[in-house]
C-alpha cells in the first residue's frame, strides 16, 4: 500500500513560525459521512485515508465558542482595546486564572489568533520600517523559569540570533527591540502557575514582569491555575504587606467556570454545546440526538461539566466507535472508555445525584428544577 500524507499540523505556538502557521491555517474540511455499506466497499488504501481524516478531524473538533469563552473574550477585548496609552504609561495586564480543564489556554490562544488577524488587516503584514508585523507573542513558562530563560524565550519566539547568549538584561533588551520592531501589541504568557513565589527565582520573574510591562508597549495576558492562591497577584508578600503589591493594581483577573445543569438555563447551554459537537461527528451510524439527547446526562457525569474532559472523552469515544465498527456513541460503548483522573474521581457524586433524581440534564418545559 502506498503511503499517505499526515493531516496533523505540528506547529509550535512558542515560535513565530509556528504561531503564524496556526494563524494562517485554513479550517479543516469535515470528512463526508459514509454508510456502513460504503465503508465495507472501500479498498484498503481508501479506508486508511478515510480513517486518517476522521481521526485527525475528531481530534481537532471546533472551534467551539462556549458562553464562558465568549464572556472572557469580551472582557479581553475591552482590556486590550482600552490599552492604547502612550509609551510613558504602563498598560494594565489581564489574567485568566481558573481551574484545570476549563479551556483557559484555548481561550487565550483563540483571542490571540483573532487579535493577530485584526491587527494585520488594519496595519498590514509589515511595519513602516519593513519588518514582519507580529502582533502577538505566545510563550509558556516551565518549572525552572528564571529571568534569563524568560527573556531567552521571548527572543527565541522572534528567532533572534542572540537568543542563546548574553545575560538577562542583554536578552531583555533584545526582546524589547523585537517587540518594537515587529509591532507586537499582545504577549500571552501561559502556565504562570509554574512560578513558585516561595523561591527567589519565582519572585524575581514575577517582579521582572513589572519591568517588562514598563519597557514593552504591549498588553500582557497571563494564563494559569490558582494564581491568587499561589501569591502571584500579591507578589508573594505576606497578608499584612499585600496592600503594597503593585501587581494587584495592574492585573485584572478573569475566570472560566464549568458547565452546570442545576438550572434550566444551564441545561439549555449544555444541550447547545452537545448539539454543536454532535453536528461535527463523522460516524456512519450517527443519528439526530445521539449526543445531545441520549447521552446528555451521561456525558455530564463523565466530564463533570469540564470542557476539556468532555472533549477528550468524546474524541476517545469516537476512536473506539470506529475501531469496533459500532460507528456510533452509546452508553455501553463509552463505559469502556477511560477519561482523565479528575473527571473519573468527581463523577461519583454527580452519578449518585442523577440516580436519585436530584439532578438531570434534561431541559424542562418550564421552571428550573430537575426533570
Amino acid at each position: 500500500m502506498d503511503t499517505i500524507l499526515s493531516e496533523e499540523r505540528d506547529y509550535p505556538l512558542s515560535l513565530k513560525e509556528g504561531w503564524c502557521q496556526a494563524i494562517e491555517a485554513q479550517p479543516r474540511t469535515q470528512p463526508p459521512t459514509v454508510s456502513v455499506r460504503g465503508l465495507a466497499a472501500m479498498s484498503e488504501l481508501e479506508r486508511a485515508v478515510y480513517e486518517e481524516r476522521r481521526s485527525v478531524w475528531h481530534a481537532n473538533l471546533g472551534p467551539i465558542v462556549t458562553p464562558q469563552m465568549a464572556a472572557v473574550h469580551e472582557d479581553l477585548d475591552e482590556i486590550v482595546g482600552a490599552n492604547r496609552q502612550d509609551g510613558d504609561k504602563v498598560k494594565p495586564a489581564a489574567v485568566i486564572d481558573t481551574y484545570p480543564g476549563l479551556g483557559k489556554t484555548t481561550t487565550a490562544v483563540s483571542f490571540g489568533r483573532a487579535f493577530h488577524r485584526r491587527q494585520i488587516a488594519l496595519y498590514g503584514p509589515t511595519t513602516s520600517a519593513g519588518h514582519d508585523r507580529i502582533p502577538v507573542v505566545y510563550i509558556g513558562l516551565t518549572s525552572n523559569t528564571t529571568m534569563r530563560t524568560l527573556n531567552a524565550m521571548l527572543c527565541r519566539f522572534y528567532a533572534h540570533p542572540g537568543s542563546e547568549r548574553g545575560n538577562a538584561l542583554q536578552l531583555a533588551n533584545r526582546a524589547a527591540d523585537c517587540v518594537g520592531s515587529c509591532g507586537t501589541r499582545l504577549v500571552i504568557v501561559d502556565d504562570v502557575h509554574f512560578l513558585d513565589m516561595t523561591r527567589r527565582d519565582g519572585r524575581e520573574v514575577a517582579n521582572h514582569f513589572k519591568w517588562l510591562s514598563n519597557q514593552f508597549p504591549v498588553t500582557f495576558l497571563f494564563v494559569g491555575v490558582g494564581l491568587r492562591q499561589r501569591g502571584l497577584l500579591t507578589e508573594g508578600l505576606s497578608s499584612s504587606d499585600a496592600a503594597f503589591a503593585q501587581t494587584a493594581r495592574r492585573w485584572t483577573p478573569l475566570s472560566l467556570g464549568p458547565f452546570e445543569i442545576a438550572t434550566n438555563e444551564g441545561r439549555r447551554t449544555w444541550r447547545r454545546l452537545l448539539l454543536a459537537i454532535e453536528s461535527m461527528l463523522v460516524l456512519a451510524n450517527k443519528h439526530q440526538g445521539m449526543v445531545a439527547d441520549d447521552l446528555a446526562g451521561y456525558l455530564y457525569g463523565r466530564s463533570t461539566g469540564h470542557f476539556a474532559s468532555l472533549m477528550t472523552f468524546i474524541i476517545r469515544g469516537c476512536r473506539r466507535a470506529i475501531r469496533t465498527g459500532e460507528e456510533r456513541l452509546t452508553k455501553e460503548l463509552l463505559d469502556g472508555v477511560k477519561n482523565d483522573q479528575a473527571a473519573e474521581l468527581a463523577r461519583r457524586e454527580i452519578d449518585a445525584a442523577m440516580d436519585q433524581g436530584l439532578l438531570s440534564a434534561r431541559v424542562c418545559a418550564s421552571g428550573s428544577g430537575a426533570a
